[in-house]
């Protein structure tokens, strides 16, 4: 396909998120269509978009169809309606909608059932942070589906990335990383709350940012090695070690009065690496026990 060359596009869903990708793709030069239960909420995404009231209307003609609505239930019910499957009939279906790897599955199924290029995507971005560098989109399925369209999805994120054939690796990935994500934004958050319940400014804490972040940096490197290896042992610091410091957490989020629960679980996690016989392994150890519930 020539980069140069518009490509007629429709977005199904004008919450924040479709809106965004919407006016991002016609600001690339790009023909696009929009479509929403609420035909109002189509009319106001703007920005050189063609709102329709029809589904079926918006995407006849269309060669790329992006869908962005609450969940992969509310998509499975709009693509139900009747005439939309022969509707998106070799057209290409791009699944913007988060989810897990079974719902991408499931979406592929239907996908093959109904004659229709189905590639499942993840994007890692505020609504705000479309179409700039801080934007990356992943993709799953066929790779000669994602090359053949990489120049127009390089509107919404020149991120761009493939990450596998597998369908739901896309989704599998988005999920790793938005955990990592969540799980280190709840610990940086207790962990001011913890300076602030011990009369310490929590500004002085977050000026130390690059302490914790490069810790967290040099622990995933070492990590993935020892798991592709299969093999945690080393003469840094063992899990011993690391439970102990835990458990001082512990000790002052009780003192201080304030929530234990997150440093808690913590430490049951670690413990429970240390009833396995891992306790002189290193702090990646603990992956075996996340292997199984």
């Amino acid at each position: 396909m020539d980069p140069r060359s518009p490509t007629k596009i429709a977005v199904i869903g004008s919450g924040l998120m479709g809106s965004a990708l919407a006016r991002a793709f016609a600001a690339a030069g790009h023909d696009v269509a929009v479509w929403n239960r609420t035909p109002s909420k189509a009319r106001a995404v703007g920005g050189g978009t063609l709102a329709f009231e029809n589904l079926i209307e918006a995407v006849s003609g269309r060669a790329l169809v992006v869908v962005s609505v609450s969940n992969y239930a509310a998509c499975a019910e709009l693509l139900s309606a009747e005439g939309v499957a022969r509707a998106l009939a070799g057209k290409t279906l791009v699944q913007l909608t988060s989810g897990s790897p079974a719902d991408a599955r499931e979406g592929l199924e239907w996908a093959k059932a109904h004659g229709v290029d189905y590639l499942d995507a993840a994007i890692l971005a505020y609504p705000g942070f479309v179409a700039t560098d801080y934007a990356t989109v992943f993709y799953a399925g066929s790779r000669a589906v994602f090359d053949r369209h990489l120049p127009t999805f390089q509107a919404i994120a020149r991120n761009s990335v493939y990450v596998d054939e597998k369908i739901g690796s896309a989704a599998t990935l988005d999920c790793a990383i938005l955990e990592a994500y969540y799980g280190s934004s709840l610990a940086f958050l207790h962990a001011a709350a913890m300076c602030k319940a011990e009369g310490l400014d929590p500004k002085i804490f977050f000026s130390h940012k690059s302490s914790f972040l490069g810790l967290v940096s040099v622990t995933a490197d070492a990590a993935q090695g020892m798991v592709e290896r299969n093999d945690f042992s080393g003469d840094q610091c063992s899990l011993d070690t690391h439970v102990a410091a835990i458990e001082h957490i512990v000790r002052l989020s009780k003192d201080a009065r304030i929530s234990a629960r997150f440093p808690q679980e913590l430490l049951d996690n670690y413990k429970r690496a240390l009833s396995e016989g891992l306790g002189r392994q290193e702090l990646p150890a603990v992956f075996r026990t996340l292997m199984r519930d």
